[in-house]
């Protein structure tokens, strides 16, 4: 008289992993633009292109030949 209930579960698995891979792209989304906005401050306009120059990862030495040019 037991009712098998496997009958009710189909699908669930599915939205378990739509769910998930819903939330890691909302992570990376928000991650991407975090970043985004936090260096919108080091990026620089050149003509040549768009540079990012951010302070803690540039060279002393490249730096001041850069400006000196």
């Amino acid at each position: 008289m037991a009712k098998d209930r496997r009958i009710y579960r189909t699908g669930v698995r599915w939205k378990a992993v739509l769910l998930v891979l819903l939330i890691v792209i909302a992570l990376i989304v928000t991650v991407a633009l975090s970043l985004f906005f936090g260096f919108k401050k080091y990026i620089v306009y050149t003509s040549d292109g768009v540079r990012l120059e951010v302070p803690w990862l540039t060279d002393e030495e490249i730096t001041e030949t850069y400006e000196k040019s």
